[in-house]
């Protein structure tokens, strides 16, 4: 059965791994900074942005790194971690780094995030056939790049339009990944980063109660599962939603 490849946007990509940058003589003193977040263990599945204080030089970007082993992942979209989806008894902290634009940021610019052991609703019957959900993040293993057949939307929900945001007339279409499982649900969701420009990349900033409309809506779609070798499998997958008053 020849694959059929899923068309991935250079945004799609969850996390990848690559090594740390070394530090040198141009970095920021690390005793400066630091990363904010909860001060409470986080749950399956839980959503956290993190904050470095103080803010970062002007013209340099945060770059945030969950730690393994002398590698790191890095997070996407950059400033927020997504808790695995079932977090077993005994499951370490979450080690993470903050770089900026290359330059490495030691010391006080790293954080340990605890890990409240349960799991997300709905995990249990997400994966299919080999695979797992990673202990570190909210992700699946193996992430699959092709599959046999594509998953397909069968039952879409209207967003609800903000009533805060009538008068304002704001409207947009937010783009979004979704982890489909091999049920045809949506077990997460989360934001895709948009930016303007050709030359110098800057983000878009999302209206942040049309994003909780979408997301509200995305996590209530319905797919035709993927499927490889004749067996259902979770796959992420990208999806346009519309928010119009």
């Amino acid at each position: 059965m020849r694959a059929a490849a899923i068309l991935l946007t250079t945004f799609s990509l969850l996390f990848f791994a690559m090594p740390l940058p070394t530090a040198n003589a141009a970095s920021p003193r690390s005793e400066a900074y630091h990363i904010v977040l909860p001060r409470r263990p986080l749950a399956a599945g839980e959503h956290v942005e993190l904050r470095l204080e103080p803010r970062a030089p002007e013209g340099l970007k945060v770059n945030y790194w969950v730690m393994m082993s002398r590698s790191g992942i890095g997070l996407i979209p950059p400033p927020v971690y997504r808790a695995p989806y079932v977090i077993p008894p005994g499951t370490p902290p979450v080690k993470v780094n903050a770089s900026f634009s290359g330059l490495t940021v030691q010391g006080d610019a790293s954080t340990e995030i605890e890990l409240l052991p349960g799991s997300m609703s709905g995990a249990e019957d997400c994966l299919g056939p080999g695979q797992s959900f990673s202990t570190i993040l909210g992700e699946i293993e193996p992430r699959y790049a092709r599959l046999d057949v594509l998953p397909q939307l069968i039952h879409t929900v209207e967003p609800e339009y903000p009533r805060s945001e009538f008068v304002r007339g704001v409207e947009d279409t937010i783009p979004m990944q979704s982890l489909v499982c091999r049920s045809g649900r949506v077990l997460d969701a989360y934001v895709l980063q948009r930016y303007r420009g050709t030359t110098t990349l800057q983000p878009i900033e999302n209206d942040p109660k049309l994003v909780e409309a979408a997301l509200a809506a995305a996590r209530q779609y319905i797919y035709s599962p993927g499927m490889v070798l004749g067996h259902a499998v979770a796959v992420w997958v990208v999806t346009q939603v519309i928010i119009r008053r």
